[in-house]
């Protein structure tokens, strides 16, 4: 919230109005409880920069926060059976190996059930190499 639209400056300028120095003051921290109160803290870690058009036309710099560990990609190394320090050719290799393994035409003759199971399976495993690929920048 900006400072402009808060709750302290609007009750201390509502304050102000009605009892002067001493109603500022008591619609301020009024406003200032109510501010405190409904914003959350936030935990950030680290911030990547990107870029992007303001209303000018001109390329201004942001800042998107997000946690310097992503559970998602941890959770994709597990998905594969791999470790955060494997290659790119060893992460190819063990998808290839778990597509071949969950492909759902390769248990097209077990019956309906296998064959849904194995397409869940199939598509986590896909997700999985696309998370680590696309953090890896490949």
């Amino acid at each position: 919230m900006s400072c402009l639209i808060s709750y302290k400056w609007i009750f201390g300028l509502i304050g102000l109005y009605i009892n002067g120095g001493r109603g500022f003051i008591f619609g301020f921290l009024i406003g200032w409880l109510l501010d405190s109160m409904y914003r959350r803290p936030t935990i950030h870690f680290t911030y990547q920069q990107g870029s992007a058009d303001d209303f000018s036309g001109y390329q201004k710099e942001e800042r998107k926060w997000q946690p310097y560990v992503d559970v998602t990609l941890q959770e994709a190394y597990r998905t594969l059976g791999l470790r955060e320090t494997a290659t790119i050719e060893e992460v190819r290799q063990a998808y290839r190996e778990l597509a071949l393994r969950y492909h759902p035409d390769r248990v097209a003759g077990k019956g309906e059930a296998a064959r849904e199971e194995a397409e869940k399976k199939f598509r986590e495993i896909t997700e999985a190499r696309d998370i680590i690929m696309r953090a890896r920048g490949q």
